[in-house]
């Protein structure tokens, strides 16, 4: 049976860096080592790692185009430290400059082939310009370097699933679930991919979802599209006003067809 009356959710790609916790108090902090920052490089100006200490805490502080001039003066001074092209292709990133991300990463991996995480963030930054295929080659990269990889499962899993490679993308789903258990977005896409098949078992990844992330939407949104387009005799209205209730407004248009009495 194709899916072909509702399109299931696709959960999104695992954060590519850590977020952030940004209140006043570390706002104070930053400010105040940029200051410290400020008067070192007055008194070393071709200190390096003083430019790549004030380019991340102004990436800390999302001011990441001047993070990016001070990766560009830190490189200037020294051009074979791998780590200063990985942070500015982080800063690249942020700023959606996917392209100038992927070359800042390939200069790092040519500088320190063991990085994992320039094989990682390439494979991301190669995914947001369409090249799926050269993304699929670094994730697996990153992954022969740490084998127990789980965002590296997780989004080469994602891609597989979008080049609709099913079985595939179940045996890297497989592998993520082995290393955490708990990880509901991999169930979740795991579903999806075993609907796409037709496999049955698909339900008890969906209901393993709303189990493990009772608060989110989409949990009960794709749920009650996999009773729906397999014609399951549950209440997938309920699934549906559930997720309605917690902020997904789309279920509101198939509520308003399919649940009407």
């Amino acid at each position: 049976m194709k899916i072909s009356l509702y399109f299931f959710l696709l959960c999104s790609y695992f954060t590519t860096y850590a977020q952030q916790s940004f209140d006043d108090e570390l706002e104070i902090e930053i400010t105040k080592d940029i200051e410290e920052l400020n008067a070192l490089i007055i008194k070393e100006p071709k200190n390096v790692e003083n430019y790549y200490f004030r380019g991340y805490r102004y990436y800390e502080s999302k001011q990441y185009l001047d993070a990016i001039s001070n990766y560009d003066t830190a490189i200037s001074l020294n051009p074979k430290d791998a780590k200063i092209y990985f942070s500015r292709g982080i800063s690249n990133i942020k700023l959606k400059r996917f392209k100038n991300a992927i070359e800042d990463f390939t200069k790092s991996i040519s500088l320190n082939g063991n990085l994992k995480k320039s094989y990682f963030n390439r494979a991301y930054s190669k995914s947001k310009i369409n090249d799926l295929n050269g993304a699929i080659s670094d994730y697996s990269k990153s992954i022969e370097l740490n084998p127990e990889y789980l965002a590296a499962y997780e989004n080469r899993g994602v891609l597989k699933k979008e080049l609709h490679l099913h079985k595939e993308a179940i045996l890297d789903f497989d592998k993520a679930i082995k290393i955490n258990p708990k990880f509901a977005e991999a169930y979740q896409n795991r579903a999806i991919s075993k609907a796409m098949l037709n496999l049955k078992d698909a339900i008890n990844d969906f209901d393993q979802v709303v189990i493990l992330s009772p608060n989110d939407p989409e949990g009960y949104y794709n749920r009650a599209l996999y009773y729906i387009n397999f014609k399951i005799k549950k209440d997938y209205c309920s699934d549906l006003k559930k997720a309605l209730s917690l902020g997904y407004l789309e279920s509101k248009n198939i509520i308003n067809e399919k649940c009407k009495k």
